[in-house]
């Protein structure tokens, strides 16, 4: 992924928290906007809708 302003994480709370840390040591993702959310398991339409609204 190049030139992204932001992302969303979504999944566990430590794996969230650690790779949200990863991504804002990595120069190329310095400067983006890393949102979050705890997920529970979800069909791949009910995630696709979950995005989509999120980033309207």
């Amino acid at each position: 992924m190049v030139n992204i302003d932001e992302i969303h994480i979504s999944g566990t709370g430590q794996a969230q928290e650690q790779f949200i840390h990863f991504l804002s040591d990595t120069p190329q993702y310095k400067h983006a906007v890393a949102t979050e959310s705890t997920s529970n398991r979800m069909s791949d339409e009910a995630l696709v809708t979950m995005i989509t609204e999120h980033f309207r």
